[in-house]
């Protein structure tokens, strides 16, 4: 039987399984090839992070030597016997002794000095001291290195204790030339351009590769040095290399690139890594020739792990394909998939007509309930709001945390929570439900069982659909329910007013019941009470959060009774309030609190019950005081207690002022009013006034003093300005506030 199918349908199958084991194919080939180069990559980044860092030993090496050379020849030069011979003519034999001696201590001491020349040009004369090669007091002519006379002779061109690496020719024929690295010290220049004095360093480069042996392998690779003239030369024996046009162009290019980065290129008719440093102190590059045999080899074994791997899913897939084909090549599958395809689109598109239509419904306010009744039944919408009906207002508990750990999956815990509570309410009530915005869902209710439009049984039959969302998808929700009615033309209303009451869920709590008929819908009267936020800030900057806490509570209390659009309008209110409060704190006081996450003002919409809310501005206002306990520590609060002590014990000084004050601190008084500012908000002069006052006040209770008398205990030579300043703060005259409390 399945022969004949795949008889019949042969092409097919063959599509089938061709398709799926080409796709196959090529993905094996694609990954096996990006896992492939991206490890060749990864070998060959390694490869010239090992070489770069050896091409910067090499460099380090030769800039440590450089420090050295730079020492020997200040202590040559500060050397007496040898001045003798650098500045004298015809200096005596004891004398040339004793430089011979000195030079050759150098040398015995310093052993990675191949030589030392100290050049007498006036007598041209060189004192030389020479681990191998020519030693002792030469004339000019018979110095065997020449390349020191061309240095000498063209010493403008070389930058001082910048090294030289060139070539000393052996004075034996059997022995090999040396390289070196040549450090000129002159003296200064007299006026007809020659020197007066000059010593040359040489260090020899053999003794800086042998400490660089034991980090390099010359056997497969190979440093070069592109000097500042441009030269190439190996960095083993610094000898200037022979090459094609081709491998010098290929040295030297990209040499100027501040961040050179590696080349992989046939270098000598070999493939090499070519790994480049930028330009060092001297204007010097090294060069590095890895061979790239060598840096690729750990690829043989990667490969044949590779394919190996690959051949072995290869046929795994293989054999799966044959088996998916054979799956997917039954035709059933295919009709089966289709009508399923077809029912679900039939199903979305009558749910989605259905919502769209009850959707509409709720929101006109004028309508002909015959011609929206017919609507309905084209539907197949069994809601009929000429028969008694009732509205359930379904909000989502802690909706946002839902939507940010599971936003793809709202719409499918909207239908859960839809058909949980169709299914519970559908036996007592003829059920439609509508899918509102974010975390909203409406049941409409048509009464079958009045019995059940009672507030107990209906609350239970609410709770036992809050009940059920809770154990099987874990979200918690409120409802406000609305009142029964047969009133087609007030389905708009109940609907807003269900919606209004969900959110006093902010009053009663999550998983509340809220019946609107217990809820105000008309305008109220509502005035906010300034007066108790003033004292609620006033609180707050001066760290009394106790009793901030216990203002804030009373404010948001008092609007429980209003619309809960009076109460976002209040909490509004305070949170513009105390945005301002923290602006003005920044600006007078300069205390740079830090508007951010940490220290920000809550906003109602973060939150979807007073108990949350409450709890985020304590917590804010335990974090205010905390910031500004911080901020106002110190030396400025030194400052300050000293000047409030200076106003508490001198109150009773006529010549008590800003000046006053400056005076006794030895401040400026610019200075001292600008820090009590900023950490009291207060002026000096209004604290200087509030201590008089409050003396005054206590005079006026305790004593039987004239006003006069009164006036100038306490630091006024004015009565009549004692008279003015009382009733301009308290609002009565000193008499009159003596009489006041003597009445009490």
């Amino acid at each position: 039987m399945r022969l004949n199918m795949i008889r019949r349908n042969g092409k097919l199958y063959v599509r089938l399984l061709l398709g799926i084991t080409l796709s196959i194919v090529l993905v094996l080939l694609i990954s096996s090839s990006v896992y492939y180069f991206s490890f060749t990559g990864i070998l060959q980044d390694k490869a010239y992070e090992s070489d770069l860092s050896n091409l910067r030993q090499t460099g380090q090496a030769v800039a440590n030597t450089t420090e050295s050379a730079q020492s020997v020849a200040f202590q040559i030069y500060r050397n007496s016997a040898i001045a003798k011979v650098l500045y004298y003519q015809n200096p005596n034999a004891f004398d040339a002794q004793a430089v011979m001696i000195d030079l050759n201590n150098y040398l015995a001491t310093m052993p990675y000095i191949q030589s030392i020349y100290v050049y007498n040009p006036s007598e041209d004369r060189f004192y030389i001291s020479a681990q191998e090669g020519q030693s002792g007091i030469l004339k000019g002519n018979e110095v065997n290195d020449t390349g020191i006379m061309e240095i000498l002779d063209h010493y403008q061109e070389y930058k001082p204790f910048a090294p030289i690496p060139r070539i000393i020719k052996a004075d034996n024929p059997e022995m090999e030339d040396m390289g070196v690295y040549t450090y000129l010290c002159y003296d200064a220049i007299s006026s007809n351009k020659q020197m007066n004095s000059a010593v040359v360093v040489n260090i020899s480069a053999s003794w800086i590769n042998r400490e660089l042996a034991s980090k390099t392998n010359e056997s497969t690779s190979r440093t070069l040095l592109v000097d500042d003239r441009d030269i190439v030369r190996s960095v083993s024996d610094l000898k200037p290399l022979q090459l094609s046009d081709q491998d010098l162009s290929l040295i030297r290019s990209e040499l100027g690139e501040p961040n050179a980065r590696y080349t992989i290129a046939d270098f000598e008719g070999v493939k090499s890594l070519i790994s480049r440093t930028s330009s060092d102190q001297y204007d010097w590059h090294y060069v590095r020739i890895s061979p790239y045999d060598e840096i690729v080899k750990e690829m043989k074994s990667v490969r044949v792990t590779t394919l190996l791997i690959a051949s072995s899913v290869l046929l795994a897939g293989l054999f799966l394909s044959w088996l998916l084909s054979r799956y997917l090549y039954v035709p059933i599958n295919k009709i089966e998939s289709r009508m399923a395809d077809l029912e679900s689109e039939r199903r979305n598109s009558s749910y989605t007509i259905r919502q769209n239509i009850l959707h509409k419904l709720v929101q006109i306010q004028e309508f002909d309930p015959q011609v929206q009744l017919d609507k309905l039944k084209r539907a197949d919408i069994s809601f009929d709001f000429t028969k008694p009906y009732q509205l359930a207002y379904l909000r989502i508990d802690q909706f946002e945390k839902l939507k940010k750990n599971n936003s793809k999956d709202l719409l499918t815990y909207k239908f859960a929570i839809m058909n949980i509570a169709t299914e519970i309410c559908s036996k007592h009530f003829r059920v439609d439900s509508i899918e509102l915005e974010d975390d909203s869902i409406l049941m409409l209710l048509n009464v079958v069982d009045h019995s059940l439009s009672e507030s107990e049984p209906l609350h239970a039959m609410l709770g036992e659909v809050q009940a059920a969302c809770l154990e099987y998808i874990h979200i918690g929700i409120s409802i406000a329910v609305t009142p029964v009615t047969d009133n087609p033309h007030q389905l708009h209303a109940m609907y807003k007013q269900a919606k209004e009451a969900s959110y006093h869920r902010f009053f009663q709590g999550r998983s509340a019941i809220i019946e609107t008929e217990s809820l105000p819908f008309t305008e109220v009267s509502y005035s906010f009470p300034v007066g108790k936020e003033k004292r609620m800030i006033d609180a707050l900057v001066a760290g009394k959060i106790d009793e901030a806490k216990s203002l804030f509570a009373e404010i948001i209390g008092e609007t429980a009774p209003y619309p809960i659009r009076i109460v976002h309008s209040a909490a509004t209110h305070i949170t513009v309030s105390l945005g301002n409060m923290l602006k003005e704190i920044e600006r007078n006081g300069s205390l740079q609190l830090g508007f951010n996450a940490e220290l920000a003002v809550p906003r109602i919409e973060d939150f979807e019950t007073l108990e949350e809310m409450t709890d985020a501005y304590y917590a804010f206002f335990d974090l205010l005081k905390s910031k500004l306990v911080e901020k106002r520590s110190g030396k400025q609060e030194d400052l300050i207690r000293k000047i409030t002590h200076l106003i508490e014990t001198r109150f009773t000084d006529p010549n008590l002022s800003l000046n006053y004050v400056a005076d006794e601190l030895n401040m400026s008084s610019y200075h001292i009013s600008r820090v009590y500012r900023q950490q009291t908000l207060t002026t000096i002069v209004d604290m200087i006034n509030h201590v008089r006052m409050e003396n005054a006040k206590e005079l006026l209770t305790t004593t039987e003093c004239s006003v006069s008398d009164i006036a100038e205990k306490t630091g006024y030579a004015s009565s009549s300005y004692f008279h003015r300043m009382f009733k301009k703060i308290y609002g009565v005259t000193p008499s009159e506030f003596r009489n006041a409390h003597a009445k009490k």
